[in-house]
Order: structure tokens, then C-alpha cells, then sequence
């Protein structure tokens, strides 16, 4: 998946990045991404940028006049999709942001986004921004934070942190202390802090940058989750008990990502309209489908794609906890998603198998979530009334894996509480539940359900087909198989 997927871009925007801990990456990231698929992209600071970041991208147009400005962009445009200006050079080899003439005069062009670095962080994770800053110019359509989740349990001080006075002023809390997530959540939530200058008419994204390990990503899903439920007033109680009531929001995306890698985003959260419960449910769509000669997820099913089918599937029996774990055509899969209430994660090691894919999707659940329950994206016989069948028995039942049976076949999804989850996270290879379940015997609980869908899938053109000519037949047990 690409940045600009994950952040949910729309035709002709302005977009403003602020922030720290990759702000410059980000905006050179998705700078690149555009044009590589053909978009018109001017890039610009309002505030100042270094010349060698601009330089990576195009050597940029300098001018202090407005009309030299729109002209010079123009005339690059004519030649690349990608051109980068500025103002004029400051003693310090930085390149002096563009004012609000200068702006409005790129937006008339005929040019698709327009990216904008809205002021500085030094070279630091976190951030709390001076009065003079951000610059983010009315017009803008999209604001884009960014923090650096190694932040985390730094000292609350350069150069972890910029401007660290202000900072532990917005959070009440001393100089030097240990950053937690509840810091980096409240001080990003804060309308002076991470949302200061959002224009009231633009959408506001947070990314969260440098999640690359299990532990960064479980931290950023707090956070996140933290800021997704704050109101207007940015008041955030508690990072692991979050109220679903209270003010209007502004935002209704997070986006775990490391924007300097070949893999840019790992996480897409959106906010929930339902709290979360319990169990959660983690739909695996990651695989490339080489039995079936690819593409498998995005086959027609009742006339919907299949990856979709299966999500809307694990929505009806538990609203507001679904992840999507991404790998082959990341991008393609997503999109067929759209509109739908559900966290992606994006698993850049797909290629090495299932296990890790069991693992990206243990990374996106939050705190809340006891168990886990695995469906699988290309099982389109198995029902909602499985899913909550199968979630009820846990909760009643005490025990730590949960298997459907049709028939006397054990097939899937498979649910397997918190406690088991480390032994997941050490798996390796192409292995999945079967593993867990092969270990621990006596935590088993078989639940007969009368629905063929959970044993079986959809591998190879041949199962398309049966499934196919079972539909034109008439719909049997489940209402597919």
C-alpha cells in the first residue's frame, strides 16, 4: 500500500505536513508516489526548508516574485510531473517558504497536489509548535501530523523532543520526564499542539512514523486509537480507555507508518462509530493467490469482490473490531474495501508466509481486545452467525481456542485468546493457527455449526468454478455452499 492510499487523498488537494520525527521523509515519499503514477505535484515550504531535501526530488524554482514563481513552476511542469520551488536561499543553505500570494498563484495552476512543509522540527521526534507556526495557508485541503513513535521513553528534551518547554506545558508535565503514549496521544490531540492551524474546512490525518516492530505498532494503535476518540477540545482521560462520547471529531484516520523504507505504511486506523469489544476479529488477505494464478481476493462473489465479502461478513457479527491484513496489491485490495468501517494493516513480509501476516494482523488490535479471532479473506461460505457463534462460546466457555466443526471437520475461522498470542509471534514461516492448536489440546473447544463455507476455500480456478455452479444450482446450507 502507498502513502497516498493510506491517507485517503482525493483530486486536486493542498496538502500541509507538519510536524517531527519524518515530516521531510514523508512529504519526499509521497511526493515521489504521485508522480510515479502520473500526477502533476509542485512541492514547496511555507516556512524553510533545506535545499538538499528539495534537491531530491528536482532541483527547485527560486524566485521571490509571485508571477516569476507560477511562470517558472509552469514551464518545469512542461517538461517533468515534479517541480519544487521556493521563495529564495537564506544564509543557511535553506530555502524560504512561499506566502500566501505565492500559494494561491500554484493552486491556480493546472497542477494535481500541491505538497507543503509547514514548518520545522530540527531533526526531532515530537514536537510542540511556537506561535509563529505551523504555516498552514487557509486554503489548505489537507493537514498531515507527523510524530516519530521511538519518541517513546525518551526524555521529554532535545533532542528527542522540540521545543520541550512548551511541550510539557500542553501536557502539564515536568522537562526531562519518560515520553509515554498518553504524552505523544494528548500532545497531538491538543489544539495548540498537533491540530494547531487546521484550517476548519480541511480534513486532518496523523501519521505515525517508524513502526516497524511489533512493540512500535501495538504502541502506535494506542495512540492512535487515543486521538481517534478525542473531541474537539483534544482531551484525551486515559490512552487505554477511550470514551466514545463527548465533542465533534476532527479526524477520522491514523496512519502507522516508516515512510523511509521500501514498505511506507504499515497501519491504516479509522475511527469507529462502535467500541470495540472483546474479540477481535483479523481478516488475513495478504496472499498472493499463486495457486489460483493471482489476484484471488478481488474474484466476484455474489457480485462483490471476495476480500470485501469477507469483511462485510466479519463486520455484521463484530461491528467496530475488524483488521484487514494487506499484502499482494496492497492498493487494489484497499480500494475494494471502501467505505467499510475496518483498520488495514499492511504485512510487508507476506512473502514469507501466513505466520506473518497472524502477526501484522495481532499488531493492529488495541489493548481492549482478549482474543483474536482469524478469517480467512477467501472462505466466502462462512457466515456472520459463525463469527458470533464462535465469539459467544469464548466468552462463555473459558476456554483459549475456539474451532468451528461442520460434519466433524474442523475448519475456520479459528479464535485464540491473548495468552496464546507470544507463541504466534514466534512463529516463522508458513504456518498458521494449526500450530497453536497442535500445542495446546486441552484449550481446545470444538463448536458445531451447520454452515459447509468454514472447510471450504477458494485456492484454484476449479473451486471458483464449483462455487460458481453451486450458486447457478441453488444456494444450500449458509445460503453459498
Amino acid at each position: 500500500m502507498r502513502l497516498y492510499q493510506a491517507l485517503g487523498l482525493q483530486a486536486k488537494e493542498i496538502i500541509t505536513v507538519v510536524g517531527a520525527g519524518g515530516k521531510t521523509s514523508a512529504l519526499i515519499c509521497l511526493a515521489r508516489e504521485l508522480a510515479a503514477v502520473g500526477h502533476r505535484v509542485v512541492v514547496a515550504p511555507t516556512t524553510k526548508m533545506l535545499l538538499s531535501q528539495l534537491r531530491q526530488l528536482a532541483e527547485p524554482v527560486i524566485t521571490r516574485d509571485t508571477a516569476s514563481l507560477a511562470a517558472g513552476v509552469a514551464a518545469g511542469l512542461k517538461r517533468e510531473n515534479l517541480v519544487t520551488c521556493g521563495s529564495g536561499i537564506t544564509d543557511q543553505g535553506k530555502v524560504a517558504g512561499l506566502d500566501a500570494a505565492g500559494v494561491a498563484a500554484l493552486a491556480d495552476l493546472d497542477i494535481d497536489y500541491l505538497l507543503l512543509e509547514g514548518d520545522g522540527a530540527a531533526g526531532a521526534l515530537l514536537k510542540a509548535p511556537a506561535g509563529h507556526e505551523p504555516v498552514i495557508p487557509p486554503v489548505t485541503t489537507l493537514v498531515v501530523t507527523v510524530a516519530g513513535l521511538p519518541v517513546l521513553g525518551r526524555p521529554l528534551s532535545l533532542p528527542f523532543v522540540h521545543r520541550p518547554r512548551l511541550a510539557a506545558g500542553l501536557l502539564g508535565r515536568e522537562e526531562g520526564s519518560l515520553v509515554t503514549a498518553h504524552d505523544v496521544a494528548r500532545l497531538l490531540a491538543h489544539p495548540h499542539g498537533g491540530r494547531k492551524g487546521v484550517p476548519p474546512a480541511a480534513r486532518w490525518v496523523v501519521l505515525l512514523n517508524q513502526a516497524e516492530s511489533y512493540t512500535a505498532l501495538q504502541a502506535g494503535r494506542e495512540i492512535a486509537g487515543a486521538i481517534l476518540a478525542a473531541g474537539d477540545d483534544g482531551v484525551i482521560t486515559d490512552v487505554t480507555a477511550i470514551s466514545f462520547t463527548g465533542g465533534t471529531r476532527t479526524i477520522n484516520r491514523v496512519v502507522l507508518g516508516a515512510v523511509a523504507t521500501p514498505a511506507p505504511v504499515r497501519q491504516v486506523l479509522l475511527r469507529q462509530a462502535v467500541p470495540p469489544g472483546p474479540v477481535g476479529v483479523i481478516v488475513l488477505a495478504a496472499g498472493a493467490g499463486e495457486r489460483y494464478g493471482g489476484d484471488k481476493q478481488l474474484l466476484s462473489i455474489a457480485g462483490q469482490p471476495m476480500v470485501r465479502r469477507a469483511v462485510a461478513t466479519a463486520l455484521a457479527a463484530v461491528p467496530g473490531n475488524v483488521v484487514v491484513v494487506l499484502g499482494h496489491e496492497a492498493g487494489r485490495v484497499a480500494a475494494a474495501l471502501g467505505g467499510l468501517a475496518v483498520n488495514i494493516a499492511y504485512n510487508p513480509g507476506y512473502r514469507r508466509g501466513l505466520s506473518t501476516s497472524l502477526q501484522a494482523g495481532l499488531a493492529a488490535l488495541g489493548p481492549e481486545s482478549r482474543a483474536a479471532l482469524f478469517v480467512l479473506a477467501d472462505q466466502p461460505g462462512v457466515t456472520p452467525e459463525v463469527i458470533t457463534k464462535l465469539a459467544g462460546a469464548y466468552r462463555q466457555e473459558g476456554k483459549k481456542i475456539i474451532a468451528p466443526v461442520y460434519q466433524g471437520r474442523r475448519g475456520n475461522p479459528v479464535l485464540i485468546d491473548r495468552a496464546l498470542w507470544p507463541e504466534i509471534l514466534a512463529l516463522q514461516g508458513d504456518v498458521g493457527a494449526r500450530e497453536i492448536i497442535r500445542a495446546h489440546p486441552e484449550e481446545v473447544l470444538t463448536v458445531a455449526v451447520d454452515c459447509p463455507g468454514i472447510v471450504k476455500d477458494i485456492d484454484t480456478p476449479s473451486d471458483y468454478q464449483a462455487w460458481l455452479e453451486e450458486k447457478r444450482g441453488g444456494a444450500g446450507k449458509c445460503g453459498i455452499w
